[in-house]
């Protein structure tokens, strides 16, 4: 199991954000957790609003974007690796 393009996961299957990471360095340590985790994800760069007080405008970031029943596998696997920082919030 490992990156797969988005279209693999079909048409009507439920797909999660996990990670939003800023910076390639944080995506590849985000790929290489998911990859030893066992987990089928997906990469797509999305834009994102940083330092909107700031004056910062618009960045992009890698989403790692996983189906439904690996969520909490991936979320958990993240964390260990104590990467926080653009995990997605799932209201725990």
């Amino acid at each position: 199991m490992a990156r797969q393009p988005m279209h693999v996961f079909g048409e009507g299957t439920e797909i999660t954000r996990v990670y939003l990471a800023a910076a390639l360095d944080e995506a590849q340590r985000v790929e290489a957790v998911l990859d030893a985790a066992g987990v089928d994800y997906a990469v797509e760069v999305e834009a994102y609003a940083s330092g909107a007080l700031l004056g910062v405008g618009a960045r992009t970031g890698a989403g790692f974007w996983v189906g439904e029943a690996s969520v909490d596998p991936a979320c958990l696997a993240l964390e260990r690796a104590g990467l926080l920082k653009g995990l997605v919030d799932r209201g725990r």
